[in-house]
């Protein structure tokens, strides 16, 4: 059985994080909603202070995420939380200008220090856990990018670790193919299990920690998706999401029925899904209340799924819908 917890430089860290997109609230990216909607800023710092007093203690956030805003909730919210068996292990991702004046990524070294600044400041911390790569091209060069701004920024203090989270398939294995970084943070959940391959590759296993992101399918890995094809407001990313997809994917949600019936129905047994292999691994649904950190929370305490519904998953729905490959 795989353990609740790992253990990254120095730091022991919660197999279940907490998403901090959703923090976000609602903002546009190039004229298009690219945030969850609004958020009670309340419930939502209810949300983490639970999450962190009851054995959630890993957060990733972005400053990309609402130009800065879910960085500057989670701050506040740690700040203002009781002191914690377990501190929090905060990752967080770069890609734009620091100063939000564009949105075209740079992953250079200025822009790299402007940006760990800025996060530094509004996290409220003197460190970062882990720095990633927001998303850069599937086909990066990392043969002619330098990684030694990284090094003298972890040199300084400033990060304990750094590496990339990749867009799809073809970027993790660039990133693996070129040993850039310690981390890899990548989509993997029940109806994309093509990462699997991954973890029981040595050299992975050895040098690399992989973040499972979007391990609750976008939300659509719910118990309302069972009923219908779910519908999302217009300040929702996920409104203006390719209409066969969605279709694919609430179909392929009610073949996995079966999950609805495990303790905690669906949403906890697709995060238990999560935990069901011994490799470095950890998911970070996105949670924005109470209600979703604590189903993070009863996936945590339950653990890996049985083998026998691991299988059945396997046996309901493809790897991936094809149109992902």
């Amino acid at each position: 059985m795989a353990d609740s917890y790992l253990d990254f430089n120095d730091s022991r860290f919660s197999r279940i994080g907490f998403g901090c997109w959703q923090l976000a609230g609602d903002y546009n990216l190039n004229g298009r909603p690219n945030g969850y909607g609004s958020i009670d800023l309340k419930e939502s710092v209810r949300a983490i202070h639970i999450a962190l007093e009851h054995g959630i203690n890993f957060f990733d956030s972005a400053s990309g995420y609402g130009y800065g805003k879910s960085e500057k909730v989670l701050g506040d919210a740690l700040k203002s939380a009781p002191s914690q068996l377990l501190s929090p292990v905060i990752c967080t991702k770069f890609s734009a200008a620091a100063d939000f004046s564009n949105d075209i990524a740079d992953f250079s070294e200025q822009n790299l220090v402007a940006n760990v600044e800025g996060s530094l400041k509004r996290l409220n911390v003197s460190s970062l856990d882990i720095l990633l790569m927001h998303n850069p091209p599937d086909d990066f060069d990392f043969s002619t990018y330098d990684s030694h701004p990284y090094d003298k920024l972890i040199q300084a203090g400033k990060i304990k670790a750094y590496g990339v989270s990749a867009r799809t398939q073809k970027g993790v294995n660039n990133v693996l193919k070129s040993g850039f970084g310690t981390v890899v943070e990548a989509v993997y959940n029940p109806l994309d299990r093509r990462y699997a391959a991954f973890f029981s590759d040595p050299g992975f296993k050895t040098n690399y920690l992989f973040i499972c992101r979007v391990p609750l399918s976008s939300g659509f890995i719910s118990e309302r998706t069972l009923n219908a094809n779910p519908t999302f407001p217009e300040n929702d990313i996920r409104h203006n999401f390719n209409s066969e997809q969605v279709e694919w994917v609430s179909g392929a949600v009610r073949k996995l029925s079966f999950l609805n019936d495990l303790e905690g129905g669906i949403v906890v047994s697709a995060l238990r899904f999560q935990m069901s292999n011994p490799f470095n691994t950890l998911a970070i649904p996105g949670i924005k209340n109470t209600r979703q950190a604590e189903d993070a929370l009863l996936a945590l305490r339950l653990g890996p799924l049985p083998e026998e519904v691991i299988n059945e998953i396997a046996e309901s729905v493809p790897e991936v819908y094809y149109k992902w490959r």
